[in-house]
């Protein structure tokens, strides 16, 4: 026979199983809400997605079966809650759950002070997960909560317990502005503590008791975007944020402690969730692929997760329309960033392992796998999905998105970009087709982006984009035919004789952006030279804006960059490929695009 617990003065595992999935569900229900005032430690405006996709790991994880024991289902919904957790406040709440676990690994029901007990040991192992933890966050209020349940444990049954935790949870969220400058500065409470109390919330609601009234005592749990300020400065300190699931190898316990030690010195925000069987990592860094390397020396990675958080950022900021492109697009990176450029990455396959381009690989750790012999690079568009992730975000705080992509004749982005828009909101989405590559592409986005800064509508700057494309033209040179080769654009018969004559094609793109030859040179050297004389020949005198990529050759590209300056006149930026590129183009490829400016 089943034992009958009185709910109101125990929690059983079933009980706990339904409070959990019914927070849950309300952090689910205001994630957007969660994501507009989110400022602290980053403005990347991804709190409530993290938060709601840790609990909502956790939630699926206990099904509709609940374990019997509250011992049981608080292991079975921490570890959910650890898989799926993403993001600084996710990791924290995982790692809360984790604690709240082994506090009552042994009970099969939990009264009041059990409970009140688990929920101070959850905040300990919470505290416990942080490199610097920092009062005025989710911490903040965990602590209050769990203190109040602390404080009256032996007064009151379980729902009124609860209850009177959530008062305490909600004071210390209206304070958390006096604790944190950032907070005070945006008008908001803490996005992370904010989304721990809409969980206590639908907790109280699924015991069917009323809440108590709540006035604020100073910030209210909502606010405006904090995001509209132009004057608002991007964090560029760390731009990854990185986050790995580890498992034991060879049967050895993970330790928390040593992956802290091993990884704490390449970032910030550094959270390790978990215990000896599974540990989850998370940190703010510029270098993700180190740090992945020096957790993998501790453990079996099983997932991992890497977020640029100034395209974040810039995906935030308030304007009438946003910019969205993918990352064969070069331009300067500060002024990718003055013109709030998104980009999303295109996917680079090197042997068995796959790379986000421009996030977990850059040209330099694509030459050093290309020539340790890694295997012939391939690469892929986006996935509509992320393409609609990314549109649906933008929508959220502009009245309309521009989407420039690579030549549809060389990629298939521009087609992945039009099904997503058509998915999300075709009349408020246009996407163009740059019917070019690199800093062909990125010349145009520069003139859209203006467009945009100065008040243009979608259809005005469609009209622009339509324009201005035609006004580009493209003129590149490749040291060795390899790639070609490899790719298929080239017979392995005609790269040898030409090889033997030391000839290189000078590459250029039709009105479609279609690869063509453009000229022949003798030699790299003349081939720099060449580039050079066909973009001053395309300009013939008129007023002109140009820029230069190289996959490599620095030295060449800053030669042809000297070369255009003089005869063009003004700056002539020179920028690196990305990994994609370089995969068709090869290594030492140097390549100049110009636009030929209105008298």
């Amino acid at each position: 026979m089943t034992e009958t617990i009185d709910d109101t003065t125990r929690l059983s595992g079933e009980t706990f199983s339904r409070v959990v999935r019914a927070g849950a569900l309300a952090v689910v229900r205001e994630q957007e809400s969660l994501n507009r005032i989110n400022v602290f430690p980053v403005r990347d405006a991804d709190t409530g997605a993290n938060l709601a996709a840790t609990l909502k790991a956790a939630a699926s994880r206990l099904g509709s079966a609940a374990p019997d024991s509250v011992g049981d289902a608080a292991r079975v919904a921490a570890d959910g809650a650890l898989d799926g957790a993403r993001g600084n406040s996710g990791a924290i709440f995982a790692q809360f759950l984790h604690g709240l676990a082994s506090s009552m690994e042994r009970l099969r029901n939990a009264d009041g002070p059990q409970f009140a007990a688990a929920a101070v040991s959850g905040t300990e192992s919470a505290y416990s997960a942080l490199q610097d933890p920092r009062e005025g966050t989710i911490l903040s209020v965990l602590r209050a909560w769990s203190h109040e349940l602390s404080r009256r444990a032996h007064e009151e049954d379980l729902p009124e317990l609860l209850r009177s935790g959530l008062v305490a949870a909600r004071e210390a969220l209206a304070a958390t502005p006096r604790q944190l400058e950032v907070l005070a500065r945006s008008h908001v409470v803490d996005a992370g503590g904010q989304g721990f109390v809409y969980f206590l919330e639908g907790l109280i609601d699924s015991f069917g008791g009323h809440e108590p009234a709540w006035v604020p005592i100073e910030a209210a749990p909502h606010g405006l975007p904090p995001f509209s300020g132009e004057h608002e400065e991007i964090d560029d300190r760390f731009r990854f944020c990185t986050e790995a699931l580890l498992t034991p190898r060879d049967d050895r316990p993970l330790s928390r402690d040593d992956v802290m030690t091993r990884v704490s010195e390449l970032g910030e925000s550094l959270v390790v969730a978990g215990g000896e069987t599974r540990v989850r990592a998370h940190i703010h860094t510029n270098e993700p692929k180190r740090f992945l390397a020096a957790v993998a020396e501790l453990g079996h990675i099983e997932r991992t997760k890497i977020d640029d958080m100034v395209l974040q950022q810039l995906a935030c900021r308030t304007t009438a329309l946003g910019l969205v492109t993918d990352s064969t697009t070069d331009l300067p990176e500060d002024e990718a960033i003055e013109l709030g450029m998104v980009a999303v990455p295109l996917t680079l396959t090197l042997g068995d392992e796959e790379y986000l381009d421009g996030v977990d690989i850059t040209l330099d750790g694509f030459i050093q796998r290309i020539l340790a012999g890694q295997g012939v690079p391939r690469s892929s568009q986006p996935a509509v999905a992320d393409m609609v992730q990314t549109y649906r975000r933008l929508l959220e705080c502009r009245d309309g998105v521009v989407s420039v992509h690579i030549a549809a004749a060389l990629s298939g982005t521009v087609q992945a970009a039009r099904a997503a828009a058509n998915e999300v909101d075709p009349e408020r989405i246009r996407v163009i087709d740059s019917c070019s590559v690199s800093i062909g592409a990125g010349l145009l986005v520069e003139a859209v982006g203006e467009a945009i800064t100065s008040g243009a509508d979608l259809d005005e700057v469609e009209r622009i984009a339509e324009r201005v494309k035609r006004e580009i033209r493209v003129f590149g040179a490749v040291a060795s035919l390899d790639f070609a080769v490899r790719g298929g654009r080239i017979s392995p018969r005609l790269a040898k004789s030409m090889e033997r004559l030391h000839l290189l094609p000078i590459i250029g793109f039709d009105e479609n952006g279609k690869a063509v030859r453009a000229g022949v040179a003798l030699g790299f050297d003349r081939a720099l030279n060449t580039i050079v004389k066909s973009v001053v020949r395309y300009v013939d005198g008129a007023p002109a804006r140009a820029m230069v990529v190289h996959s490599g050759d620095q030295a060449g590209a800053e030669f042809v960059a000297a070369r255009l300056s003089e005869r063009l006149g003004g700056d002539v930026p020179v920028v690196r490929a990305g990994a994609v590129l370089t995969t068709h183009v090869g290594l030492g490829c140097v390549t100049a695009a110009v636009r030929r400016l209105p008298v």
